[in-house]
């Protein structure tokens, strides 16, 4: 039953990306606690899946999560980027001002990383990234432990 653990794992680090991208977008993301929380949660609900779907050895359970934490990043950070589009519209429609100087269409994707990029929120982006992967992974292989003692 691996391909339950797959598509349930690529399933919930997506819903986690986005909700993620919520806190973040709300206002509410303390610098490294919103991120482990999210890793911590995306490691819970990825133990849980493996439990369901049989899924017990270490490294496909490692790599797995992995894969799943980076998709949460991936989402969280394309929900972000939609934001951004969406501020970008909004600012033109309601200050002519701002519509004389920007042009109608948002930057590209990679127009906005670079600009990222430039501007220094990447390091807290992959400062984000590194705690997600480091809480799921944590929380998964503490799981796995746990049950291994009670078995």
């Amino acid at each position: 039953m691996t391909i339950r653990w797959y598509f349930g794992g690529i399933a919930a680090g997506a819903a986690i990306g986005w909700i993620a991208a919520w806190c973040h977008l709300s206002g509410w993301a303390p610098v490294g606690l919103v991120s482990l929380g999210v890793g911590a949660a995306l490691g819970y609900v990825l133990s849980k899946l493996s439990a369901a779907s049989g899924v017990c050895c270490p490294r496909r359970l490692a790599v797995g999560t992995l894969i799943f934490a980076l998709v949460a990043v991936f989402v969280e950070h394309t929900w972000l980027y939609h934001d951004f589009r969406r501020q970008w519209q909004e600012a033109r429609a309601s200050d002519p001002q701002v519509a004389l100087f920007r042009p109608a269409e948002p930057w590209t994707p990679a127009e906005y990383f670079r600009h990222e990029i430039s501007s220094g929120s990447m390091a807290l982006w992959c400062v984000d990234a590194v705690l997600i992967v480091a809480g799921a992974v944590g929380a998964v292989l503490v799981r796995q432990r746990l049950a291994a003692k009670s078995a």
